[in-house]
């Protein structure tokens, strides 16, 4: 039984165990909603959509929602996103409009929390981080030196492309007018990181706490150690990737219907061979590699979370190839113009030819027959300093681990397909 004014960090214990260890009542609601997930309902998602958002902007239920009232007393209702489905009288759970490969994880990982997120769009998209800064600065480094010259591809020159791109997001400290607006995240977002955490006297005119200058200096220099220890995967000078940052969707059938998932691929790069090309997929991560100390059964599941998403990709870009096959199939016996919106891109395409010596796009053998996905590469731009397997030579002192490589066989996968 709870006491009548239980401690704050007592209180937020309790209501995660009232939230994740949910009554029967509430996991029969939610058994019927996975039930619902798998058959096309009958509402439009344009309806539910204006039924989302006209919940989202009462404040009833956001009321419900707090821990603790106004007077600092336990709150006697927690908030139940199920009320936005009774509210609306709604029988049935659309299905989302397109799925990604995070969101599909999140499915197999608690179907609750991806009903939250996905369905009744509960969660709002992460805050900025220095660490979610970093990833987004870095991807767009290695991205964007491969549209340098082999020659020019310097370590130098990388991490200035690092800079470049974090003077463009960071603006002017002393003005919020001249920052870049990026797609994923906003000038305001990018604005939050690094500033001083006051006691609200030392405010400046914008009504902001001032920087933190120094934070901003370590986080930048461990950042271009990042870039440098990418060096020691690979040489960029060497690499000729075939596509980088390549947006990819393919259509899965359901019932009579289908639905879309949708992803980017960091790099894919093709290997020449005697029937073809070899393609590999590589993910760029600048969190640190698994520490693969446990035992091997669980060694193993590790590994196999790491490469869960990068999977999906794969299964994506074999139905984009198959897709590719279809529409030309079709195209040659029809002579209509075809929509390649699920197949590969024409500047896939005449990359691919060019590269295996096919002048003519009516020539060569099937997709399938000509391409093979047979791997699947993790770069992990740092490591856990107690890492031996990567750091045996590494000072324990040292800022970062090494940067690591994990590779996945793609054999059985694509046996099965």
């Amino acid at each position: 039984e709870r006491a009548t004014q239980p401690p704050r960090l007592l209180w937020c214990a309790v209501a995660a165990v009232a939230i994740f260890q949910p009554s029967a009542a509430f996991i029969n609601t939610e058994m019927t909603m996975l039930r619902a997930l798998v058959s096309r309902p009958c509402l439009s998602r344009a309806t539910y959509a204006s039924a989302i958002s006209s919940i989202r902007q009462s404040s009833s239920h956001l009321e419900a929602a707090s821990l603790l009232d106004q007077e600092g007393n336990q709150a006697t209702t927690l908030f139940d996103p199920y009320e936005i489905l009774r509210d609306q009288k709604l029988d049935k759970i659309p299905l989302p409009n397109k799925l990604s490969p995070t969101s599909l994880e999140s499915f197999t990982k608690c179907h609750q929390a991806f009903f939250f997120q996905y369905i009744l769009k509960l969660k709002p998209d992460p805050p900025m981080t220095p660490e979610l800064a970093r990833g987004i600065i870095c991807h767009k480094a290695l991205e964007d030196v491969f549209e340098l010259s082999p020659s020019q591809r310097t370590l130098d020159n990388l991490q200035n492309l690092f800079r470049k791109e974090w003077s463009s997001l960071r603006g002017d400290r002393e003005s919020s007018n001249n920052v870049t607006q990026t797609k994923e995240y906003n000038a305001e977002s990018y604005d939050s990181l690094f500033r001083l955490e006051t006691d609200g006297d030392a405010i400046i005119s914008n009504g902001r706490s001032p920087f933190d200058i120094n934070s901003e200096i370590d986080w930048g220099l461990s950042s271009l150690q990042l870039l440098k220890n990418y060096y020691e995967l690979e040489d960029p000078r060497n690499v000729t990737p075939l596509m980088r940052e390549m947006w990819v969707n393919a259509q899965f059938p359901i019932d009579t219907d289908s639905f879309t998932v949708r992803g980017k691929i960091d790099r894919i790069d093709m290997i020449p061979s005697n029937s073809g090309a070899i393609l590999r997929i590589i993910d760029y991560k600048t969190g640190k590699k698994p520490h693969f100390k446990y035992s091997a059964a669980t060694n193993d599941r590790i590994a196999n979370e790491q490469f869960w998403k990068m999977k999906v990709y794969a299964l994506i870009l074999w139905k984009m190839i198959l897709q590719t096959e279809t529409l030309e199939q079709k195209r040659q016996e029809s002579e209509e113009t075809v929509d390649y919106r699920y197949g590969l891109s024409w500047e896939l395409r005449q990359k691919l030819l060019q590269s295996l010596g096919y002048e003519n796009e009516q020539l060569h053998p099937k997709w399938s027959e000509l391409l093979k996905i047979e791997s699947l590469r993790l770069m992990y731009l740092t490591s856990h300093l107690d890492d031996m397997a990567a750091n045996f030579d590494t000072p324990p002192d040292a800022p970062v681990g090494k940067a690591k490589e994990l590779d996945f066989s793609l054999f059985e996968f694509m046996a099965v397909l």
